[in-house]
Formats: C-alpha cells, sequence, structure tokens
C-alpha cells in the first residue's frame, strides 16, 4: 500500500524519507526518486486488474481500486485481514500450494482459479503471483495481480454447449441418411416385386388368350391364378403396412435410448453424490465401533474368554478395514469433482519420492528390487497424479511380495506426441480374461485371504488418468507378473 507523509513515502511499510540539501528537498532511498514512486503508485491505483500483497501469513497489505471493482471490498474493509476472505473454501489447499512455491522464490503465472465477491458471488480469475523481498532479499510477502476471466469461461462453455448440440444434429442426420437408404432399398425391392408381378401378369394374359380358346379346360386354372394375384396383393399391402409400424417402433427405441441416457447420466451423478454422504457418514459410528471394543479389551480383556478375545480383535480389525474402504470411497467421490490444476513434473523425482515412502513401510528383507528407468517431464495434476504412482506401484509390491526375488520395473515410452508410462513386476499376475474388471470398484481378481485390499484403488487410478484425457490398461499372465501402462493426453 502507498502512502505519503509531509517527509516519507511508505510502501508496504517500507519507509523512503526525503533530506533538506539547502536548494530544496531530495528523495533519499534505494530505489529511485519520489516522482517516479507516486508514478508507480498511480498507475497501481488506476490499474482496472486487482493488485493485491499480503504477507507470508495471509493478512492483505494492499488494496488497489481494481481490487474494490472486482471484489467489492473497500480497502479499509480488507487491509489487515486474511486473504481467505475473498477465496471460497474449496480452494484454499490450492492457495496453501501456492504459498510453498513463492516460499520457495518461484513466480507463477496466470494460473486460472475462483474467487469470491463481498457478495457472495463466485466468478473465475487470472493470477499472476510473485515474491516480495526486503532490501536484503528476504521474502516478506506475496503480490498478486487478478483479472476477471468470468466471461472467457462463460464464453468457453457456451461453445462447448454448441459444439455438442451440432455433434448431436450430425448424429440425427447421419440416422436419417441411414434410415433413407434403407426405404429406398426397400422401394427398389417393391418396385422389382411389382415387375415381376406385372411379367408373370403378361405371362396369365397370354394364358388367359390360350385358355380363351380352350375355355372348359382352362377356366379353373384362370381363377386359380387370379386368387393367387389377389392373395400377393394383399400380402404386398401387409409388408407395406408392417414397414410402417416398424419405423415408429424404430422412432420410439431411439426416444427410449436418448431418455435412458439421459438418466443414466443423471444416476451416475446421484451415485457420486450418495457415495460420499454415505461414506462421510459412516466414519463417526465407525470410530465408536472401533473405540468401544478397544475399551472393553483394555478394561475387561481379563474377564473375556479366548473366544471373546478372538471376537473383539475382529470387530477392530474390520472396522479398520471398513474405514479404510470409507477413505477409499471418500477419495474416488472427490476425483469426480476436484478441479486440476496442471503444472509440469518431474516425474522422475516423483516417482523417486513415492518409491522411497513405501519402502519405510516395509520390511528390508522383503523390500523388491525397484528399477527406475528415464521418465520425462509432463504436465499433469501434482496431487492426482501422485496417487495415481502411489496406488500403481504399492500394487505391484503388493502382489509380487510372495515372489522370492520380486523385481519391479518403472519407465517410459514415447510415440510420437504420446508418452506412455508403465510398471510392471513379476508378481502373481492375472487371467486377461477377467481383464474388463480390473478398474471397476470393489472389483478384485485375487482372494483377500492372498492379497489385501478394499478394490478401490484401481477405480481411483482409472478416474484420474481419465480426467487428465488420457487411457489406462494392463497386460499380465497368471502367476508371470502384469504390466500396468497409461497415458495423461
Amino acid at each position: 500500500m502507498v502512502k505519503k507523509k509531509s517527509d516519507e513515502i511508505i510502501i508496504d511499510n517500507e519507509v523512503l524519507s526525503f533530506e533538506n540539501s539547502g536548494k530544496g528537498n531530495k528523495t533519499k532511498n534505494d530505489n529511485g526518486d519520489e516522482a517516479f514512486l507516486l508514478h508507480l503508485a498511480s498507475i497501481v491505483e488506476s490499474s482496472d486488474d486487482a493488485i493485491i500483497s499480503k504477507s507470508l501469513d495471509g493478512l492483505m497489505k494492499s488494496w488497489n481500486k481494481g481490487s474494490e471493482k472486482m471484489f467489492g471490498y473497500t480497502s479499509s474493509e480488507v487491509i489487515g485481514k486474511n486473504i481467505s476472505l475473498i477465496i471460497p473454501k474449496e480452494y484454499l489447499e490450492m492457495e496453501k500450494e501456492i504459498l510453498e512455491r513463492i516460499q520457495n522464490n518461484e513466480t507463477i503465472a496466470h494460473y486460472e482459479t475462483v474467487r469470491l465477491k463481498k457478495n457472495g458471488e463466485q466468478f473465475y480469475v487470472s493470477i499472476t503471483a510473485s515474491p516480495l523481498k526486503d532490501k536484503k532479499g528476504n521474502i516478506i510477502g506475496i503480490s498478486k495481480i487478478a483479472r476477471d476471466i468470468t466471461s472467457q469461461k462463460n464464453a468457453q462453455t457456451h461453445l462447448f454447449n454448441v459444439n455438442k448440440e451440432l455433434a448431436y444434429q450430425n448424429e440425427e442426420k447421419e440416422k436419417r441418411a441411414s434410415e433413407l437408404v434403407i426405404a429406398n432399398k426397400e422401394l427398389t425391392f417393391q418396385n422389382e416385386e411389382k415387375e415381376k408381378r406385372a411379367a408373370e401378369l403378361i405371362i396369365a394374359n397370354k394364358e388367359l388368350a390360350y385358355q380363351n380358346e380352350e375355355k372348359e379346360k382352362r377356366a379353373s386354372e384362370l381363377i386359380i391364378a387370379n386368387k393367387e394375384l389377389a392373395f400377393q396383393s394383399n400380402e404386398k399391402e401387409k409388408r407395406a403396412w408392417e414397414l410402417i409400424v416398424a419405423n415408429k417402433e424404430l422412432i420410439f427405441q431411439n426416444d427410449e435410448k436418448e431418455k435412458r441416457a439421459a438418466e443414466l447420466i443423471n444416476a451416475i451423478k446421484d451415485l457420486e453424490s450418495f457415495s460420499y454422504s454415505v461414506s462421510h457418514d459412516l466414519r463417526s459410528p465407525l470410530r465408536a465401533v472401533h473405540g468401544y471394543a478397544q475399551m472393553l479389551l483394555e478394561d475387561y480383556g481379563t474377564k473375556l474368554d479366548t473366544e471373546a478375545h478372538r471376537l473383539m480383535n475382529n470387530i477392530m480389525k474390520n472396522a479398520k478395514k471398513m474405514g479404510q474402504l470409507i477413505d477409499d470411497l471418500l477419495t474416488f467421490s472427490r476425483i469426480g469433482r476436484k478441479e486440476l490444476v496442471k503444472i509440469n513434473i518431474s516425474m522422475k523425482d516423483m516417482v523417486n519420492h513415492v518409491c522411497d515412502e513405501l519402502k519405510d513401510g516395509l520390511n528390508p528383507a522383503s523390500n523388491p528390487e525397484i528399477c527406475i528407468k528415464e521418465l520425462p517431464f509432463d504436465d499433469a495434476d501434482k496431487v492426482t497424479i501422485k496417487q495415481v504412482w502411489v496406488n500403481l506401484i504399492s500394487n505391484a509390491i503388493k502382489y509380487s511380495k510372495l515372489k522370492v526375488n520380486p523385481v519391479i520395473e518403472i519407465g517410459a515410452t514415447i510415440n510420437g506426441d504420446e508418452i506412455i508410462y508403465y510398471i510392471k513386476d513379476n508378481g502373481a499376475g492375472f487371467d486377461m480374461r477377467y481383464a474388463n474388471n480390473l478398474f471397476g470398484v470393489f472389483q478384485r481378481l485375487h482372494s483377500e485371504s492372498e492379497f489385501e485390499g478394499t478394490g478401490v484403488g484401481l477405480a481411483i487410478v482409472q478416474k484420474i488418468v481419465l480426467k487428465h484425457g488420457g487411457k489406462i490398461w494392463a497386460e499380465a499372465k497368471l502367476n508371470e507378473g502384469a504390466t500396468f501402462y497409461f497415458t495423461l493426453k
């Protein structure tokens, strides 16, 4: 915030003093003269963009006119208050990540996010954030420039809807064209049948002329021929009516398919919402079950027989297992709603870090040999892509633990513009006949007595990869190992 006193200028609490030289006042500071500073302050105040500075603990220190217009707060309403005042709750975690990067002396340009106005309205902004330093070069705060991009986002949404409608219309045109082809074929067939009947009629007329000569002999044959001709005409009318009915049924079925598709989309959304709600609401009673069981063992353990001890331990074990299952379901549900923040990531550094974390929890005697090949940098959401690596590498460790010399290989191949990552192990593998069940929720190809798990991990991986615009698949042989592949584009 820029302020001016009689003999000093204060910018974000840094004092620039004036000294009287006898011939007039001169500005004495490390950053330039007073006119330049006042000019700079004027630019900040007149900018239509919101220009805000804050301390490392999140307190807002400056607030220009652009900020007042954009957010609806005056500077007196926000100065000294926490930046969370203008950030929706669901975006606060992203703000923490930005703070960590700024403290590492990074400048973050044009990242898109959502902010909150005084009237409670949320809107899209593009933000550039950079560190503020004191004279010694120490980072003392953050400077942010925010631009309202809501109109751009709305235009993008409108364009998406227009393209979707255009695609739908093209599909309808193709359907109508297909129906027209079928109708033309049917019309051609009917014309051929008419020509055949016409030829038969000519033959019948010739036969009639001959029968006139042989009236008595051919009269009965002519009656039979006329009855057959009448029958064929009736059959044509029946076929024509059946075709009309079939067309109506086809139209009805297409309408029903569209309705079922819309109902399926709504059902999926309801299911995600229901899963999140149920999983969240089950946490408290589960903790209570686990806690009471533990209290019974601690307080009355000496009074319980061996079977009671076994049952109580089973209660605690299954409560813990269900807690993990609920956590996985919550993670699966959150992924569908989480906005991706893609940055350029060193995949090799991330995989090394994940492997170190996973090895810490293993028995040193059973640690697998993990070979990490070259991995390129790639654009991805840092939080969710780490979850992909954790789930796939931990699966490889788990399913190869029964091998005498477990070996895991992690690498990538480049095919044109496409990067294909892979995680290969020499573990239990699976039968490829059941490969389609791999990524379903609660789908398991091995018994829980062999390998523990909730059956949600690979479903989470597939959902993250698909949200990045990529794909995932696997190849395996039973008892010889498995290889999982995925892309992000």
